[in-house]
């Protein structure tokens, strides 16, 4: 697992647009159906804003610390201080641990279910598969990460603007407004928000950039609007030609477009599942380097063959999987990431950073960021439709 190798700018936002994709974009049409389009865009657009400043918090972070560490190593440095430090360092990294092995183990059910259907194997023979694609790419460092999400990413977007025209074809019939309370509206921002949040993917950018910090801001906004593309795209053509909007959005779309359309909406949600395997599962073996002082190899073993164990086993299905990886992360997020922010512009070794976010990183937009993440976990845990 080398890291050597430094990423372009479109590379090192692919691996941010790639983190944030996995299963989450086709479960939003079904909930922003129980809403209505115009509820969607209000939400779209606030959950895009915050998460825009958010990363570029995480950005300055990085480029505030000279080690460049994943956040762990971050928080050890700033937050977890004191003689209960260790005890709540070593307590993150064990729930940073499940958090992602229950994300990762999430893509690794969907796409062995998603290779049965479409290869009419066994679904043993799908997990497999799939863990050998995601897991093989991430053993070979950075550079064939960013490489493998910039390729996929490009033929995500391909796909989905095939099933766009497709959808023309037909003619939208959009439900613009839908009556509801505020179960809803949580459900359908948590989503959203779960498919922005690319969190352990800034270090990424940030040290592939290395060679021009100017460029972080650039690939975090470009890769986050990639996403918000991607949503836009997806959850308007469902919502609008589907006669049944089911809760994976592929199965009611694609009988409104024909077989065509399942196999392609098939092959983008396995990219989508793929792009978030890759990028998660790289920060965690350098999560686990960093802590446990190993090397390359065993860092990627530890990193993602649990994983495969988890889903062979049967644990739970898909659907659970997400949602509890949802609700933990974002809970994580909520209650450290500012906190941090704080302390390391008052404390970081790089006073003079090449780029800061300035007066947008104030105390109100602080706190915007803390409740949406601490709604985003309250949304993850409803119960809808």
């Amino acid at each position: 697992m080398q890291n050597r190798k430094k990423l372009t700018l479109f590379e090192a936002a692919c691996t941010i647009t790639g983190y944030g994709l996995g299963g989450g974009v086709m479960a939003v049409p079904y909930l922003a159906s129980l809403n209505g389009l115009l509820p969607f865009f209000l939400l779209l657009v606030l959950a895009f804003l915050l998460s825009v400043v958010f990363h570029l918090m995480l950005a300055e972070v990085m480029m505030r610390d000279s080690t460049c560490k994943q956040m762990i190593e971050i928080f050890d440095r700033y937050l977890f201080k004191g003689r209960g430090g260790v005890i709540f360092t070593w307590t993150f990294f064990i729930l940073i641990l499940m958090a992602f092995f229950t994300n990762l183990s999430a893509y690794i059910a969907g796409g062995g279910e998603i290779l049965r259907d479409l290869l009419g194997i066994s679904l043993l023979a799908g997990h497999s598969i799939t863990y050998l694609i995601t897991a093989g790419v991430v053993f070979f460092g950075l550079k064939a990460v960013g490489m493998s999400e910039k390729y996929a990413v490009l033929a995500i977007i391909a796909i989905v603007g095939v099933l766009f025209i497709g959808s023309l074809r037909i003619g939208f019939n959009p439900l613009w407004l839908q009556d509801f309370g505020y179960r809803k509206p949580m459900a359908l921002f948590g989503m959203i928000m779960f498919s922005f949040t690319s969190l352990f993917s800034i270090p990424q950018a940030v040290e592939g950039l290395s060679w021009d910090r100017t460029k972080v801001p650039k690939a975090v906004i470009l890769g986050l609007f990639i996403n918000l593309s991607i949503v836009t795209a997806v959850t308007v053509a469902a919502t609008s030609v589907s006669e049944q909007i089911t809760r994976i959005a592929i199965t009611g779309w694609s009988k409104a477009l024909g077989n065509w359309a399942f196999v392609s909406g098939s092959l983008f949600v396995l990219l989508a599942m793929l792009t978030s395997y890759w990028s998660i599962s790289f920060a965690l073996a350098v999560i686990v380097k960093e802590r446990l002082k190993w090397g390359d190899r065993s860092s990627w073993l530890i990193a993602t063959f649990p994983t495969f164990l988890i889903v062979i086993t049967g644990v739970t299905d898909f659907l659970g999987f997400m949602r509890l990886a949802g609700g933990a992360i974002a809970l994580i997020v909520a209650i450290l990431i500012i906190p941090t922010y704080r302390a390391v512009l008052k404390d970081g070794d790089v006073t003079n950073p090449e780029w800061k976010l300035g007066s947008l990183g104030n105390g109100i937009v602080q706190t915007l960021v803390v409740i949406s993440f601490l709604l985003m976990s309250a949304g993850s845990l409803i119960q809808v439709g």
